[in-house]
């Protein structure tokens, strides 16, 4: 029982933090417009509103488009049966514009297969003192894409790392 309470209170912390820096860093309409990332900002700039107007007409002109996941991925690393540190990363889609609302909807299926990936990479070792390495970074980035054409095949183009970062005990 005692075994369990360590990691149970580092996930709530990790889940409090992630949670706090998603509050702190808030939904600016600008990047929100520039990037495509949130269906509403995309229909005020369907409507003509402010800058996002021009921001639409360019991905309308263009096959490709960006999805960011709205929360963080956060992946233990484990040593000894506990948990050594936690891996955050920040991943986003290039996509085919015109299946946008279909990634959407597949959300939450992208999000429980790339978690699954990231565990294997972390129980694999790619998460240690090499995470930083060049081979590793291409190893998730490869990974996480091959697990995204699991999902949707056709609609996803290409895995994009946005951060990617450890946390010590």
């Amino acid at each position: 029982m005692k075994a369990l309470i360590l990691p149970v209170l580092l996930s709530i912390s990790a889940a409090g933090g992630v949670f706090t820096a998603n509050m702190l860093q808030g939904d600016a309409p600008s990047a929100s417009s520039k990037d495509g990332a949130h269906g509403a900002a995309k229909s005020d700039a369907a409507k003509g509103h402010g800058e996002g107007h021009g921001a639409e007409a360019t991905l309308k002109s263009d096959s490709s488009g960006f999805m960011k996941f709205k929360r963080q991925f956060v992946v233990p690393v484990m040593k000894d049966q506990a948990v050594e540190a936690l891996v955050l990363l920040n991943l986003g889609l290039d996509i085919d514009e015109s299946k946008r609302d279909d990634i959407f909807r597949k959300e939450p299926r992208f999000r429980d297969t790339f978690i699954r990936e990231l565990l294997q990479l972390s129980n694999d070792g790619y998460f240690n003192e090499e995470m930083t390495s060049p081979n590793t970074y291409e190893v998730v980035r490869e990974t996480l894409l091959r697990a995204a054409k699991s999902v949707d095949n056709e609609a996803v183009n290409d895995v994009l790392i946005l951060d990617f970062s450890r946390q010590d005990r």
